[in-house]
Order: structure tokens, then sequence, then C-alpha cells
């Protein structure tokens, strides 16, 4: 297996963003002085600040890499039940159920079925998720973790273990609000990310030219 040698600027970065994301949850500590204030953020973000954090939250590992993955593997119609199952449920949830949230004051889905239904059925549901959530914060950890062991020959165990940690510190600091700021700076470099994957990778393959005249040939 061919792994990247990491040079002294490499970890230099690495070392200040992972200061910067517990830096934002500490400096954010000093706003968490209620419940509302960690689960809620306070109730003070924008629109266009919730909805970075957003399209941020779901352009983790599982999206980037499991999706792409897939359809590189399977075709373009494995990603179709996503959006197709995804969009109609996001728009849902904006245009009807979060202005339902916001004026009963409710912090969470368990939250509203309390409201709607008893508390056996928001045990239930909150017991549901928080395996689902255990689950798939496990898979979007360890995807993580293979692209650290395959590129860089780092252990597994170690990148699940530390990013875990540093994801864990920033959230006890300044909750809600901390996860906001820190998925708004991951939102950018995620983008800036794949853009500058896609430029090199055009670049790589020899040009868009390149690239169209062969497409048939591989297809």
């Amino acid at each position: 297996m061919h792994t990247i040698t990491l040079s002294f600027i490499d970890w230099l970065i690495i070392l200040i963003y992972f200061a910067a994301v517990i830096g934002i949850g500490w400096y954010l500590k000093r706003f968490m002085g209620t419940k509302e204030d960690f689960f809620e953020a306070g109730r003070r973000n924008s629109a266009w600040v919730a909805g970075i954090a957003f399209v941020s939250a779901n352009l983790g590992a599982l999206e980037i890499l499991g999706w792409t993955g897939g359809t590189m593997k399977y075709g373009m119609f494995v990603s179709h039940f996503y959006w197709v199952g995804a969009i109609p449920a996001m728009l849902f949830l904006g245009v009807y159920m979060m202005p339902f949230y916001y004026s009963s004051k409710i912090h969470s889905i368990p939250g509203y079925l309390l409201l709607r239904f008893d508390e056996k059925t928001r045990i239930l549901n909150a017991v549901s998720f928080a395996v689902m959530t255990v689950l798939m914060s496990g898979i979007n950890l360890y995807l993580m973790a293979l692209v650290f062991y395959v590129i860089l020959g780092w252990n597994l165990d170690m990148s699940i273990w530390v990013s875990a940690a540093v994801i864990g510190v920033y959230i006890t600091f300044g909750g809600l609000l901390s996860a906001i700021f820190t998925e708004i700076l991951q939102f950018f470099l995620i983008w800036f990310g794949l853009f500058l994957v896609s430029v090199l990778g055009i670049i790589e393959l020899g040009g868009l030219d390149n690239i169209m005249a062969t497409l048939p040939e591989r297809m």
C-alpha cells in the first residue's frame, strides 16, 4: 500500500484545524447559560447560518465517499433514492414542521411526540433515534479513518478515537452553537477541497476534451 508522507506544513495545517474547532467551542462556552442556549443555540441564528450548517452536516464521509463509490460501481441510480426521499422530507420539515417546533419551543422530535402522543412514544423514538445515530456516527468515523489509513497509513483506531474526542470536546463546550459554527467552517473547507480535487483530476486526465473523447469507451 502506497502512503503519503506528511511534511511539517501538512502537520501544521492539521494541528491548526483541530485547535480551531476546539477553540470555537471554548469561545462559545461563555454563551451557554441555559438548556435553550445549549440545545437551541439561544434561538439567535439567522436562516442562512442554519442553512449552511444543515448542508454541511450532510456532506460527511458517508455522503462524499459512500455515495460516490456506490455510484461509480453501480451507476447513477444508486443516488436517486437519496434525493427523491431527502428533498421532499426536508421541504416538509422546513415549511410545515419547523414553524410548529419553533412556536412550541420544542428541542427535538421526541419532544414533539411527547406533546402529540405520550411519554412511551417519546421514549421509543428517543431510543431508536439514539441507536441509529450511534450506528451512523460509527460508519462516518470509520469511513473517515479509512481514508487516513489508505492515504496516510494512520492507525484506524487512533483516527476514530482522536476525531471522536475532538468532536465531543467542542460540542460539550458550546452545544448546538458550537456545532453550527464548526459546520460553517467545514462547509467552506469541504467545497474548496472538492473543487480543488475536481480541477486537479481534470488536469491529470488531460483536460475536458480528452475526458469527453474517451468517455464512450469507458462506458
